[in-house]
């Protein structure tokens, strides 16, 4: 393909999409998440080439996602999803515009404010306002669809909002709901605006909540379960035990997960227990062997970790999902290159 785009006149290859001419062609949906250490950046690279970032981790990590363009040969990121404004998340936006890339398409966000007005707390949303001044930027609104290529996003939700209609093949009453326990979460309240995402490519579904709240994971899923069945879930809070609410997790029924956690942030034994007793769960993978909050024998087999040492200026290595529309998808640990597959199996 790329062989003939050389020899293509000027309208033709108009309708070909630019990040599709410019960019890598491929066959799968190219999912990347990114070592942030706890922070969370995952870059996602549609077959079309049309991308989504989603968050940008700590701004000592950047250069992770700055090395993942220049390697994926990425011309424009046409959507960029700032989930919500602590550091560990919105902390390299205000470095996007050093990136290689021709233009960003769109930004979208809780908002144009921080709930956290603390000089410490607001510096980092203040460099992404910087930004975000300057470019295409609007609020996230829970119901909406978006799509880059053949990749559909549905927001679920943003601003403390939550869909109240049932995603597509969702809706069926939850019968977990009564095991609801609340929890008041004490962190920070920019935790509440999180922007949270269903993505979908195909019969495959990769569930994206950021740092949803555990008190809110319970209200997508109940008494009706909003969300369905999903094949991926990217671990809410990294993995510590203010997220991952086993009303939601068991409902929503991952065949894998992967843990944006760090050795010493996240990765907690109550939600390692959680994962593991979810109905379909076969693996969970982690960006980090968790060292602190769990036992060692609650971390995964050594394959399925991208990140053994925690050493100041380690090499981060990331986890890298290649989806098929058929719902079969490969995992790679960039570390060692070990990968392995999951298969179609009947709908959500």
């Amino acid at each position: 393909m790329r062989h003939l785009l050389r020899y293509l006149i000027g309208p033709v290859l108009l309708a070909v999409p630019l990040s599709f001419a410019l960019g890598q062609s491929r066959e799968t949906l190219d999912i990347f998440v990114i070592d942030t250490e706890g922070g969370e950046a995952v870059l996602y690279i549609a077959p079309t080439g049309e991308t989504m970032l989603f968050d940008t981790g700590r701004p000592e990590t950047f250069n992770r996602i700055l090395a993942l363009v220049q390697q994926e040969q990425i011309p424009v990121l046409d959507y960029v999803i700032v989930s919500h404004y602590h550091g560990d998340h919105v902390g390299g936006a205000g470095d996007l515009p050093s990136l290689p890339v021709r233009n960003f398409r769109q930004f979208l966000d809780h908002g144009p404010y921080t709930t956290e007005v603390q000089p410490q707390q607001r510096a980092n949303f203040e460099r992404y306002l910087a930004v975000r001044n300057i470019a295409k930027a609007r609020r996230a609104e829970p119901g909406e669809t978006f799509s880059f290529g053949d990749v559909d996003v549905h927001v679920v939700a943003s601003s403390g909002e939550h869909i109240d209609t049932p995603l597509a093949g969702a809706g069926a009453p939850n019968p977990l709901c009564s095991n609801h326990v609340p929890k008041t979460d004490i962190r920070a309240v920019e935790n509440d605006e999180a922007v949270s995402v269903v993505v979908r490519y195909g019969e495959f579904v990769f569930l994206e909540l950021g740092d949803m709240i555990w008190n809110h994971e319970q209200q997508v899923v109940c008494p009706d379960n909003l969300l369905g069945t999903v094949d991926v879930y990217h671990t809410s809070g990294h993995g510590a035990h203010w997220g991952s609410n086993p009303v939601m997790v068991h409902a929503v029924q991952p065949r894998v997960a992967v843990m944006n956690n760090a050795h010493v942030k996240g990765g907690d034994t109550v939600t390692f227990d959680t994962l593991r007793s979810s109905p379909r769960m076969q693996d969970v993978w982690q960006i980090h062997f968790s060292s602190e909050n769990a036992r060692a024998r609650d971390n995964s087999a050594d394959d399925l970790i991208a990140n053994l040492d925690d050493a100041p200026g380690h090499v981060g290595h990331y986890i890298k999902f290649s989806a098929r529309p058929d719902g079969s998808f490969t995992v790679m640990n960039s570390r060692n290159g070990f990968t392995k597959n999951y298969p179609a199996v009947s709908g959500h």
